[in-house]
This record gives structure tokens, sequence and C-alpha cells, in this order.
């Protein structure tokens, strides 16, 4: 197998293997927590694979099984740019910037890997209506003061 490079749930996975070592009493704490840090740092399959060798074969990790990364959300992403659109404009009455939370919110569900996409967008625009609505909000305060 060619030695190919992880993400994160590859990374999660050895984790899990090595939590049910330690909790089985197959590893000390100190290796537990060096094999940890190793683990955090992998970037190839094969230095994952180091972490893991000595213990059971129960225990061993197969980079094949290993599951992909789920794909975003694309109808979040959509709704995140419809609600960052909406807010901008209605930030001066506020309201902007409780929609511009949602939109970052939704922004998370659906972000993709890579680029610039519409859940990015989505979520500049909300943190845009909220910083507006922000500002909106102080200079109506400051109005009523004066």
């Amino acid at each position: 197998m060619k030695d190919e490079r992880i993400g994160t749930v590859h990374r999660t996975q050895v984790i899990d293997l090595l939590n049910q070592a330690l909790a089985e009493g197959h590893l000390p704490e100190p290796a537990y927590d060096s094999r940890i840090v190793a683990v955090s740092t992998a970037t190839y399959a094969s230095d994952l694979l180091a972490q893991v060798q000595d213990l059971p074969p129960r225990l061993q990790w197969d980079p094949r099984n290993a599951a992909p990364p789920t794909p975003p959300d694309a109808s979040a992403g959509r709704g995140a740019l419809a609600l960052g659109l909406i807010s901008v404009p209605l930030s001066f009455c506020l309201i902007g910037g409780i929609l511009g939370i949602v939109a970052i919110v939704l922004s998370t569900r659906g972000r993709g890997a890579h680029g610039v996409g519409p859940a990015l967008i989505g979520r500049v625009l909300g943190i845009t209506s909220v910083v507006l609505s922000l500002g909106a909000l102080a200079a109506l305060i400051f109005a009523a003061r004066s």
C-alpha cells in the first residue's frame, strides 16, 4: 500500500484505538501521552500505523477501512449565503444581526474543503451584518443619551 496522506478522520480512529488500549491496560499512561502527541502531528498513514503496531490485533488500525469524511451540506451553504445577503441591509434595523448569526451558524454546516463557496460568503456577510447591527445599536444608544 502506498503511504498516503491522512486526515482528521484517520487521526480520530487511531486516537479511539489508543483510548481503548489505555482503558484495557495495554498501554501505560506516559506511552499513551507520547503516542497521542505523535498521532496529532502525523501526516502519513505510516505515522499512524507506527503508533498501534505493538497493540493486540483487534486494536490494529487499517487505513483501507478508514471512513471518508462526510461531505459538506450544500443546502446549508446556500442558506447561509441567502441569509447573509438579506441580513446586511437589515442590519441597520437591528434584525440583520439576528439573521447574521443564523447565517454564521449555517455556514459552519455547509463549509467546503477548499476555495470560496456560498458558505464562506454567507459567513462573511453574516459577520458584517452583526458588526453593522452592533454599530447601529451603539449609535442608537448614543443618540438616545444626547
